[in-house]
């Protein structure tokens, strides 16, 4: 009897142990171990907030709850470990868990792709929040009893009717911020579709092309891993199906692509870069034809350098921006994978630095040779050609039509939202009320969209003489702190400023903007000036000595990772840096901002070198915390002189760069300002310079120049900025007769030949999609250049096709176009029938068009598909 029951325990023991083992979330021997070791790095790292983070939790956690928060913790970078709490984790991760066993591919989903793409919450470097937790139901209810491929497509569908493109700033909102306002730059729609589909268990990522190159700018999208495999999908972009999107083609172009995941990855996917955090996959090869190039880096005697530094830059918007990274090996070696086009690679070890430029389709190998040659007082052209654009799969007529059909219900429903936002004529009633200004309060209320009602709270409950500081705060903070902040948050950046208001007579501007203020980089912005007021004393010490006793605690108490926090690429709090005591040295800077505007000095970001300061009432002092930091040179000066053929914009035709650290990095001017706009004298750091200018052509490639120069001590010096002149084309490429096509003008619905519109001008006439990000893009582009095409006088069309336009389309929205701009529609789509017959391709899936012609209907000039810039190459035409 007693052998039986113990023989009978056995089994139950062996069966229950296989049923643990079935069932536990993470089995890989190798990551757990890999969890464990990192797990004790992390709690060492985070022990200033041991308690916030790591305490147990009662009741105690099940075993695959603590293996989840055991690896979100393992891997957390350090904008987590400081400006979260234990529990906010733990009710996401079991969101995670809850949909692994209740969506039906759940447990089809293997272990390491559950774990580095549904289980972590960060996507990108948005602040974090509840999204998963108050949006699973509604989600859920969704795609009940779909298949894991339509449930995807389902869950783009409902980001779609939450969120539209609009461009906006740097700073990445949170899910539920963008879903607030309802709209979101291709960064905020990734990260905001990504969450989606997470939320219900389907593995999602977002996928960047970190700079194109044959446009300015970049784009990121969704891939979503589905049956076994993963599939692209444009965010809040919904297309018939899986694999399409309008950037499909552009991507054929493209060099680069790629993504990050979450933890320690042993995936199969190349790995561009591997830390112990996370890992950036290379997924190129997804996209676009490619090929692995590499890299030998040599010293003076020809000899291999190991643990030199390589970057792969792209010229884009004016610089040569770094793609990707890496360092070679004891050979001296590295590669990359990476599309057809050109590329400029620089090598630096030390003091050393080397570079070429390439043509990655005719080069195998590249061999770099470290020197010290500063090449001062040259110039270089060079010639940078993008990839061709390769030919896509098109979707069918009868698929699109209805997919458009959805588009317009969803754009419906966004837009009945969208309503309860506040007009012009309510926020003038409020501010009589109120007894304020009635432009400022209107400014503020309309461009708060979903958030007026944070905004409305805060005016209310300031007490009625502050509430004229109240709207300046709301004036200095960006854009997206209207839309996203808190009532709360508002009221601690004025109750802790207004103290100081009186010290600031005569320099009321410099306490508005940096001590008024609660933004300071690209943050996100929070409560922190009555918080960092209590816990620093500086009340008996002199004025402006604050700032050192700031920097000599910061100094004494903050330690410096460089790269605890590159995952996130968040800053930290001002208050996360104060629990944590660690930080990236970009928090740091922050939060030496903070700690001073909480104590009555103005403080600052240089604007063009990052440089922190603080104001000594006279002037800006530079706060130095590394010996090598910028801060600690000396100062010069240039002026800029133009001797281009037009007027050159930064960022756009050139900037400038300083070398530091072995590579030269852009310093960081107005973006698109004219040259002619800046002043005569630019203070700058003492150093070695580059000036970089392009031009872009119609065909994406770029006629690039560079100089080197060095600026001394107290000297200034005079640089030609020489943007290089496009290569001359006006070859006609086609002929139309504008009495044959009839249009409807969108305004008033009458009918009318495009003759009559064109009036006897040349023309510029743009197919658009309007609901598409490549077709708002060209909107946007041409609003700079108002002034210059109203001065031109041509007819500028925008053509809308009849199955390509939901009817919650508003041209008024676009309100900086030319004042002869006209929406018309494309009757039967007969005009662009023709287009497709002379170009002989079908261009539908390639919108915006944009087609310049004279009056006899001659047309020279031709562009399709994305593009960044079409304002200025139009205007370089019309010259």
């Amino acid at each position: 009897m007693k052998t039986r029951y113990l023989k009978l325990l056995l089994v139950l023991f062996i069966c229950t142990g296989s049923f643990l083992a079935k069932s536990q979330l993470i089995k890989n021997p190798a990551m757990l171990a890999n969890i464990e070791k990192q797990l004790t790095v992390q709690k060492e790292l985070a022990k200033a907030r041991s308690k916030q983070l790591f305490s147990p939790f009662n009741p105690a956690l099940t075993e695959n709850e603590k293996q989840a928060m055991d690896f979100i913790y393992a891997y957390m970078p350090l904008s987590d470990l400081a400006d979260y709490n234990r529990q906010f984790f733990l009710d996401n991760i079991r969101i995670s868990l809850k949909a692994r066993a209740e969506m039906t591919w759940g447990k089809a989903i293997p272990e390491d792709v559950f774990i580095h793409f549904v289980l972590p919450l960060r996507v990108n470097n948005e602040n974090l929040d509840s999204f998963r937790i108050l949006m699973y139901d509604e989600i859920k209810s969704k795609i009940k009893g779909m298949s894991m491929k339509n449930a995807a497509l389902e869950v783009n569908h409902w980001c779609h009717e939450k969120v539209s493109y609009r461009a906006s700033d740097e700073r990445t909102s949170s899910p539920l911020s963008s879903m607030r306002y309802s709209f979101g730059r291709c960064g905020e729609e990734s990260t905001f579709t990504v969450s989606a589909l997470r939320t219900i268990g389907i593995p999602a990522r977002q996928v960047y092309t970190p700079r194109w190159a044959h446009s300015d700018d970049n784009h990121a999208w969704v891939e979503a891993w589905v049956d076994g495999k993963w599939f692209f999908m444009g965010a809040c972009e919904p297309d018939p199906d899986l694999n399409m999107g309008w950037f499909a083609a552009p991507a054929t172009r493209a060099m680069l692509m790629n993504t990050r995941a979450y933890g320690w990855y042993n995936g199969t996917e190349p790995i561009i870069e591997n830390e112990v955090r996370f890992s950036e996959l290379n997924l190129i090869d997804n996209y676009a034809p490619a090929k692995e190039i590499f890299v030998k880096v040599i010293n003076a005697k020809g000899q291999a350098v190991e643990n030199a530094k390589v970057e792969f830059q792209l010229y884009n918007y004016a610089e040569f921006y770094p793609l990707a990274k890496s360092v070679t090996n004891k050979k001296g070696l590295t590669s990359i994978r990476t599309g057809f086009g050109d590329l400029l690679i620089w090598a630096n070890k030390d003091k050393l630095f080397g570079y070429k430029k390439i043509t990655v389709e005719n080069i195998d190998t590249i061999q770099i040779k470290l020197q010290s040659n500063f090449q001062n007082g040259t110039f270089e052209e060079f010639d940078f050609v993008p990839p061709v654009e390769r030919e896509i799969v098109k979707v069918s007529d009868e698929g699109r039509r209805e997919n458009d059909r959805r588009l317009q219900v969803e754009d419906s429903i966004r837009n009945h939202y969208m309503t309860s936002f506040k007009d012009s004529a309510w926020a003038a009633d409020f501010a009589k009320t109120l007894q304020i200004n009635s432009d400022s309060t209107i400014f503020c209320m309309v461009h708060s969209f979903g958030n007026w009602k944070e905004i409305k709270v805060f005016l209310e409950t300031t007490v009625p003489e502050w509430r004229p500081y109240a709207l300046k705060l709301l004036s200095v903070i960006s854009a997206k702190d209207l839309r996203d902040t808190k009532a709360s948050i508002l009221a601690d950046h004025l109750n802790g400023a207004m103290a100081y208001y009186p010290e600031y007579k005569g320099s009321e501007q410099i306490w508005e903007k940096y001590l008024l203020s609660g933004r300071i980089s690209t943050e996100m912005m929070i409560a922190w000036k009555e918080y960092l007021k209590t816990n620093f004393n500086f009340t008996d010490n002199e004025k402006y000595i604050v700032s050192e006793l700031v920097k000599k605690w910061i100094i004494k108490n903050i330690k410096i990772d460089p790269i605890a926090n590159a995952h996130s690429r968040a800053a930290l709090s001002p208050v996360g840096v104060f629990e944590l005591r660690v930080a990236d040295s970009k928090s740091r800077d922050i939060f030496f901002v903070a700690a001073c505007r909480a104590n009555g000095i103005a403080a600052r970001l240089q604007p063009e070198t990052l440089i922190p300061q603080a104001w000594d009432g006279k002037d800006w002092k530079d706060i130095v915390f590394e010996s090598n930091s910028l801060a600690t040179k000396a100062k010069g000066f240039v002026n800029f002189r133009n001797v281009s053929s037009f007027d050159p914009k930064y960022s756009i035709h050139f900037t400038l760069a300083l070398f530091n650290n072995g590579v030269y990095r852009t310093l960081q001017f107005e973006e698109e300002k004219p040259l002619s706009k800046f002043d005569s004298l630019i203070e700058v750091p003492a150093g070695n310079y580059m000036l970089v200018t392009g031009n872009r052509q119609q065909d994406g490639s770029v006629l690039c120049k560079v100089d080197y120069f060095e600026i001394k001590a107290n000297e200034t010096k005079e640089v030609q900025v020489k943007v290089r002149d496009l290569q001359k084309s006006d070859e006609i490429w086609g002929k139309v007769d504008l009495e044959q096509f009839s249009v409807k003008l969108f305004r008033d619905n009458r009918m009318l030949h495009l003759s009559e519109l064109i009036n006897n001008k040349p023309f510029v006439l743009i197919i658009i999609e309007p609901d598409k990000e490549p077709s708002k893009h060209v909107m946007v582009d041409l609003q700079p250049v108002k002034t210059n095409l109203e001065k031109w006088g041509g007819a500028i069309l925008f053509m809308l096709q009849p199955n390509k336009t939901t009817q919650a389309f508003k041209p008024e929205m676009y309100t900086g176009l030319a004042l002869q701009s006209n929406f018309i529609w494309d009757v039967d789509s007969k005009f662009l029938k023709k287009i497709n017959e002379l170009k002989s391709t079908q261009l539908s899936g390639s919108l915006p068009i944009i087609i310049m012609g004279d009056a006899k209907g001659n047309l020279n000039y031709f562009s399709k598909g994305y593009r960044i810039g079409v304002g200025e190459q139009l205007i370089k035409k019309l010259k």
